[in-house]
């Protein structure tokens, strides 16, 4: 990367891995970054814009050449609110993407998508492209310590937000994301107090958002919910997501990811389900390889894989612990 400026360095593995395999050099000007390719691999363009050292406004459009395997990994967990092209959509899912929110929205290329998700996974993950295909993406990320600092500033406002980008939002929340993303162009972030718009569009956007948040959560208290059985509720999501992902979630994990103490998932969570986080998980870890062994098809270890085992061996001896019996004789038996 060059230019006066520089990239502070913690959002720059948000992009950097993908950008160098397309030959995306970035240049910086005042606070824009911007680079072009046009080689036999790929032909496209992209432009970065660092809000802090948490936050990155990011756009490119890239069309390969041929078709090409594009590594991507993240440093760290991050959310994310973007609008993308068809193609980039589909790819999605390779790059252990889940997005939420996904609704056809008007925009400056064809067929674009709005949508928004958190990426929990900092493993390499490889996504399929085609060649001729257009790969666009105008989005915000963000790191989780972007809420925190948020929260340490304005204590209880922003607790939660971080992963409320994997669910669904309101339609308030939802129409906000999509003026934001339309107002965040090149031209105006490389215009007079660029950066100065941009810090206040995305500022605005996280307001709108903290408060449909918040309003939810204050509808789903008065209709019944609680505050309690929510948290509970999002444990279990969250540990679901992670056996996804082939990961068991620690408690301390889970704690971080929706901003609370140990203790007080811990107590919640077993006051909710009668069940502690711990057993739930092993026994949501249990019920998952019972699945999977199921498919006679599968290998015992790929499933040990699949559910993040270091080794077959790791697994049958967990599996002969919870269920009395291997896994091959528990699949001969069904």
């Amino acid at each position: 990367m060059r230019g006066a400026h520089r990239m502070p360095p913690a959002v720059t593995g948000l992009y950097a891995p993908q950008f160098e395999q397309f030959g995306i050099e970035l240049v910086g000007e005042g606070a824009v970054f911007t680079g072009k390719v046009a080689t036999k691999d790929a032909e496209g363009s992209a432009w970065v814009m660092p809000l802090g050292a948490n936050c990155l406004v990011m756009e490119h459009s890239v069309v390969p050449r041929h078709d090409m395997s594009l590594m991507e990994r993240a440093p760290e967990p991050y959310a994310c609110v973007t609008q993308v092209s068809s193609a980039a959509v589909d790819c999605m899912p390779e790059a252990g993407i889940s997005p939420a929110n996904v609704r056809p929205l008007r925009g400056p290329w064809p067929a674009s998508t709005v949508c928004t998700f958190v990426q929990s996974s900092c493993e390499e993950q490889f996504s399929p492209l085609k060649a001729g295909q257009l790969y666009h993406s105008r989005c915000i990320a963000f790191l989780p310590e972007y809420f925190e600092e948020l929260d340490g500033r304005w204590p209880g406002s922003f607790g939660g937000l971080f992963g409320a980008f994997a669910r669904p939002w309101a339609e308030d929340a939802q129409t906000a994301i999509g003026g934001a993303l339309r107002r965040l162009t090149a031209t105006r972030a490389r215009g007079h107090a660029g950066e100065l718009y941009a810090t206040g569009v995305v500022e605005a956007l996280v307001a709108d958002l903290a408060a449909s948040w918040a309003e939810g959560q204050l509808a789903a208290e008065r209709a019944g919910g609680g505050a309690a059985r929510l948290l509970a509720e999002e444990a279990a999501a969250e540990v679901e997501r992670a056996l996804d992902e082939g990961r068991r979630p620690g408690v301390d994990e889970l704690a971080a990811r929706l901003y609370v103490s140990r203790s007080k998932l811990c107590a919640t969570f077993r006051q909710e389900t009668g069940e502690a986080v711990g057993t739930y998980v092993r026994r949501r870890r249990g019920e998952r390889a019972e699945e999977l062994l199921a498919d006679a098809g599968l290998e015992v270890g790929e499933v040990a894989r699949r559910l993040g085992y270091p080794s077959a061996g790791a697994f049958c001896q967990a599996f002969r612990a919870s269920h009395g019996m291997s896994p091959s004789d528990w699949r001969d038996r069904r």
